[in-house]
Parts: structure tokens; C-alpha cells; sequence
């Protein structure tokens, strides 16, 4: 594939995001086939630089065309947001991004648009040094945030916005759980040594191994044996929470893609595991895991309230659930950036009525005596302590546990971790007792 046919997938990524169809993961999985390893590698980091750097490369843009672009000619302007992304970004001489640029209007079959993308880039190559000063100058500009989402962070951290903004444009470590089942963590560590991959153990947890630079699983030592499991260190602090016993029955709510149910059943010997998500395809991912670490749960295709209803009648009940309830994932920006793009300030006002009535749901189901950890990806409030706040006040037979540890913010109802630079991504923790 030649460099200008890349551009052009890159063109149909950015367009079908701008859309709201897709994500920029399922999107890549569907245009990488096309693509030879050097094209994979370069569609990659022009996709994920455009969504990270979106706000700065729409706002240079406007300042250089002089009307918008209709509708039918989005990639045009996809394509002219790439040519800024390269310019500013990317180590290829400034004279190869234009001609190139310009030379892909060919194959867009727009003969007519050469002219506008040549003297936007070249004016962007021109002013490059003044537009650096002008991005500086606005935080939601420098980090590349929506202003309703910078709005949000600086209301919730304000001492921490900032940081939270700067490591969501950081790209993230590729962290590794060990199976302690199968082997310990020095001793992968060694395995990861001799093939020459280098890893320094985790602060978070004592399973966790993180590499210094990514790899491919199929590099792994034993990744299809089920001896090491890609994860971030602060999903895996889910299970060193959960506390998970032999013999239990826990039920992981939200389960898919199978992490931390993997996590419970390597832990705990004994358990019987119900893990429930109303996706059918991200639920077969859940089972493609546990085949490959070689351990059984119940898996359950439905919708996470109407199961629990059905549990109900059944008087079914749990020591022990595992609530990771859908959200905005403002936490994990950095390995997803297109979640600057396609989340609106409209989708936290829709997630915080179903988080709680997920919450009711499920706590009928926990025994007396029993804990819920209670989870997000989100490092907003209004998904995390407020919800418990919420929910304490509507139910008489709960207690907080509080967590006592030396890693992330105490907040009124749990623990909140910030994404950081070459560690953990950003989550949220709160475990409940039942009285």
C-alpha cells in the first residue's frame, strides 16, 4: 500500500467517526486487513494523532479556510487535517506532506480541491511558530480537549485538571497481569528478559508487569498457555479489592471483555462465576479468554437488569458482585482517544440514571453480610461518588468499607485514580457491605 492509500483509509476512519459510526478501535480492526504491516503502522498513528490532537487541528483549520466545507466534501477536510497533523506532529519534510497531500485530491477524484489543500498547508507551514503560541494559550487548545469536557475535569480536579488532560494525550504502557496460577511474577518477568522484552513490576498490584515498550501478544511467553494476560494495573486492582474466597459465588455484572473475570477465577480456586454482558459478540471475548487461561464460568447473554430480575424470582444470590457499569470511560482517553470526539455532555446525563438503576438492580441480589465493588473507567463525579451518594440515600442496608490504601484520591464515597504518565489509567472504586 502506498503512503497516499493509506491517507485515504485514514480519510474513511475520520469520516465515519466525525459520523458517529463506529469507534476507532473496531474501525482500525476492520481497515488494518487491507493494509501491509508498514501501512498498519503509519494508518495507526494518523488516526489516533488526528482524535487526540482534534481540537488543535480544527481550530488551525478554521483560520485558513474561509468558509466551511460542505458536507459531500468532508474528506477533503479530513484530508486537510491530516496534512496539518503531519506538518505539526510527524518527522517527514514538510515539501513530501504537501505534495502528497495534494496529490491524494487525485485519487479522492477532487482535481479541484489541490488548489485550497496546498495553500492551507503551506499557510499552516508558514505560520506554524505564531499557531504553536496560539494553541498554548488556551488549556482546551495545548491538550486538546472539548471545553464541556475540560469544563467537567476542572469543576471535579482542580488541582489536577490540567495533569489529567496532559497524560490523556500521553500514550499509555502496555500493562500485563501474571498469572499466579501458572507461574510468579519474577519468574515471567526472567521469560520476558530472555526474549529480550523488558518489564519493571507494577506499584498498584502484585500481579501486574509493565513493559517498557508494546508488544504483540503473540510475543509473549506463553500468552496462549494462559500464563500472562494484557490488562492496566487499575482494572486489576478490582480483584485485590473483590477479595474474592474459595468456594464463592460471585456474579461480574458488566463483564465483558473478561479481564477481571479471568482475574476472580485465577485468584480464588473453587468459585462459581456468573458473568453476565448484554453484547453478544463482547461476551464471546469474555469466553475466548477464559478457553485461553483454561477456566469455566457461567456466561449469561442478556441485559445486566432484566437478569437480575429473573435472579430475583429465582432467589438467587451472591457472596460476593463486581458492578463495572457502563460509563464514559473519561478515564482511558489516552489508549481511546476518539472519546474526545464521540462523547457529548448529553451522554453523562444519560449514563448516570441507568448506573444507579443498574446499582438497585443487582444489590438485591448480594447475601447479607456480602461486598459490591462498584467500578468505573470514568474520572468524572457524577458517575462515581456522587452515584453512591445517591444511592446511599435510598438504601437502608448498605455500609461503605471505606479503602484504605496509598494510591489514588479519597473522595466522599470511594477512591478515584488519575491516569499517569507510563502507570495506571484512570478509575474509580467503592466497596459496600450489605447489613
Amino acid at each position: 500500500m502506498t503512503k497516499n492509500s493509506t491517507r485515504i483509509t485514514a480519510i474513511k476512519i475520520m469520516q465515519q467517526l466525525l459520523r458517529q459510526k463506529g469507534s476507532l478501535s473496531t474501525l482500525l480492526d476492520k481497515y488494518n486487513s487491507n493494509e501491509k504491516d508498514e501501512g498498519k503502522a503509519l494508518l495507526q498513528a494518523l488516526c489516533y494523532g488526528l482524535c487526540r490532537h482534534y481540537e488543535q487541528l480544527v481550530f488551525i483549520s478554521k483560520g485558513f479556510l474561509t468558509k466551511p466545507l460542505r458536507k459531500k466534501d468532508q474528506d477533503i477536510y479530513c484530508l486537510i487535517l491530516i496534512g496539518i497533523y503531519q506538518l505539526f506532529f510527524m518527522r517527514m519534510p514538510d515539501y513530501a506532506i504537501i505534495n502528497e497531500s495534494v496529490a491524494t485530491c487525485d485519487q479522492l477524484k477532487k482535481v479541484w480541491a489541490k488548489k485550497l489543500v496546498n495553500a492551507v498547508l503551506r499557510s499552516v507551514q508558514r505560520e506554524m511558530e505564531s499557531l504553536k503560541l496560539k494553541l498554548d494559550a488556551k488549556p482546551e487548545l495545548k491538550y486538546s480537549h472539548p471545553v464541556w469536557l475540560m469544563s467537567m475535569l476542572q469543576k471535579d480536579w482542580p488541582d489536577d485538571y490540567l495533569a489529567i488532560m496532559q497524560n490523556n494525550n500521553l500514550q499509555a504502557p502496555m500493562t500485563l497481569r501474571v498469572n499466579r496460577n501458572k507461574n510468579t511474577v519474577e519468574q515471567y518477568q526472567a521469560c520476558l528478559e530472555q526474549t529480550h522484552l523488558h518489564a519493571n513490576p507494577g506499584q498498584l498490584t502484585e500481579s501486574a508487569l509493565i513493559l517498557s515498550e508494546p508488544a504483540l501478544v503473540d510475543d509473549l511467553p506463553g500468552f496462549y498457555e494462559g500464563l500472562v494476560s494484557v490488562q492496566d494495573e487499575a482494572s486489576q486492582l478490582a480483584v485485590a479489592l473483590l477479595n474474592p474466597q474459595n468456594n464463592e459465588t460471585i456474579l461480574d455484572a458488566c463483564a465483558a471483555p473478561g479481564g477481571k473475570s479471568c482475574a476472580i477465577l485465577e485468584q480464588a480456586s473453587g468459585v462459581s462465576l456468573f458473568a453476565v454482558d448484554n453484547d453478544a459478540l463482547r461476551l464471546k471475548r469474555v469466553e475466548d479468554n477464559l478457553q485461553r487461561i483454561q477456566i469455566k464460568a457461567s456466561l449469561v447473554h442478556n441485559n445486566i437488569i432484566e437478569q437480575a430480575e429473573i435472579w430475583q424470582q429465582e432467589k438467587m444470590e451472591f457472596d460476593r458482585i463486581l458492578l463495572d457499569v457502563p460509563c464514559s470511560a473519561t478515564g482511558v482517553i489516552r489508549r481511546h482517544p476518539d472519546i474526545k470526539l464521540l462523547r457529548q455532555p448529553e451522554d453523562i446525563n444519560k449514563l448516570e440514571p441507568l448506573q444507579q438503576d443498574i446499582l438497585k438492580a443487582v444489590w438485591p441480589l448480594l447475601k447479607k453480610g456480602g461486598t459490591l465493588l462498584y467500578s468505573t473507567c470514568s474520572v468524572l463525579k457524577a458517575e462515581n461518588s456522587d452515584q453512591l451518594k445517591k444511592f446511599f440515600l435510598l438504601t437502608n442496608d448498605v455500609q461503605e468499607i471505606p479503602i484504605k490504601a496509598p494510591w489514588g484520591i479519597a473522595c466522599e464515597y470511594g477512591r478515584q485514580l488519575l491516569p499517569m504518565s507510563g502507570s495506571h489509567d484512570g478509575f474509580y472504586y467503592a466497596l459496600l457491605q450489605k447489613w
